[in-house]
């Protein structure tokens, strides 16, 4: 959701960094949503929020530290597994039926794997 550095005091209890909006774009306590200081290794949970400042249960930050704040409650949780794929816009729950550009394995044809020379059935290849 949110990627950054630590603009404020070294051991300070609230993330800042000016003008990053937390709070309009949607940092929200009530969310139950994570953050991590991506230098110290260390994270907890968004207890409060203002624009340009985050409170984080049980983290410091130093001038320069990194940070990431989630969507979720914990770091790298998924929010859906449901994939759509690109050439009909089907919903698919296994992400092994989905390549890596996006299309079920039985859709990728010849012609979307690059080779641009190819003709339609029957015709020859040049």
């Amino acid at each position: 959701m949110f990627t950054g550095t630590h603009e404020g005091a070294d051991s300070s209890t609230n993330l800042r960094s000016e003008r990053a909006m937390f709070r309009s774009l949607g940092v929200d306590p009530a969310l139950g949503q994570y953050c991590e200081n991506e230098t110290q290794s260390t994270g907890g949970q968004v207890t409060a929020a203002t624009d340009d400042e985050v409170t984080v249960s049980g983290v410091t930050w130093d001038y320069g530290d990194t940070f990431s704040i989630y969507k979720t409650d914990t770091k790298n949780k998924f929010i859906s597994r449901i994939t759509v794929d690109r050439s009909r816009g089907w919903k698919i729950t296994k992400h092994d039926e989905v390549n890596d550009q996006g299309w079920r394995h039985e859709d990728w044809d010849i012609d979307d794997r690059g080779r641009k020379k190819v003709f339609g059935p029957g015709q020859p290849e040049r």
